[in-house]
């Protein structure tokens, strides 16, 4: 029987994404549907339906809230550890592993399972464009680098930092390895990179 209580739209959308990562959480992004949703959380098939429409708009609901979650402890950490160019470098891969950590093993479940949908790979790229540009804007307020390499060079900073990530929540490496890594990586790329002071 669903027995469902009365909730503001936010809140049950909110309350249905914890649902949904729970299920990812204890059985695996592929078990993940609508009606599984539905019946988790308590609720009609249609409340589901209503919020996500479908099990692709549910997966990048999951996507999205992931993103602003790393998104708001990157800030955080160059809000607190922006001071230099290695504090700024440290405070990045500290926020970026951590995030992962703190979410665990359901952000490598879910960028999965949207890396097999049609369309998603858009969403992906944007992300990972987003962070690239977060992290440039950062750098940048210590060291200069070529305009038209800075991106790039920031898009393979977050592929080696989501890689490494990967590797914690594995198991196969430690938190504090990845960090160290992840910042060896950051910094030496920005730094061979780098570009003359203007006088």
């Amino acid at each position: 029987m669903v027995v469902s209580r009365r909730l503001s739209r936010e809140r049950r959308r909110a309350q249905l994404l914890d649902t949904a990562m729970a299920i990812v959480r204890a059985e695996g992004a592929d078990v993940l549907t609508l009606a599984r949703l539905a019946e988790a959380a308590g609720v009609s098939k249609p409340v589901a339906y209503d919020h996500f429409e479908t099990r692709t708009g549910l997966l990048i609901a999951l996507y999205r809230r992931v993103d602003e979650q790393q998104t708001e402890m990157t800030r955080a950490a160059l809000d607190a550890h922006a001071n230099s160019l290695e504090e700024t470098v440290r405070g990045l891969s500290e926020a970026y592993v951590d995030c992962v950590l703190h979410i665990g093993k359901e952000f490598g479940a879910v960028t999965a399972a949207l890396h097999s949908l049609a369309g998603a790979e858009e969403l992906l790229r944007e992300g990972r464009e987003r962070y690239a540009a977060l992290y440039l804007r950062a750098v940048e307020r210590f060291v200069r680098l070529p305009e038209a390499g800075g991106t790039a060079l920031m898009l393979g900073v977050v592929g080696a930092a989501e890689a490494l990530s990967r590797e914690v929540t594995a198991g196969r490496l430690g938190r504090d390895a990845a960090v160290r890594a992840t910042g060896h990586i950051m910094l030496g790329a920005v730094t061979a990179a780098s570009l003359p002071a203007v006088p």
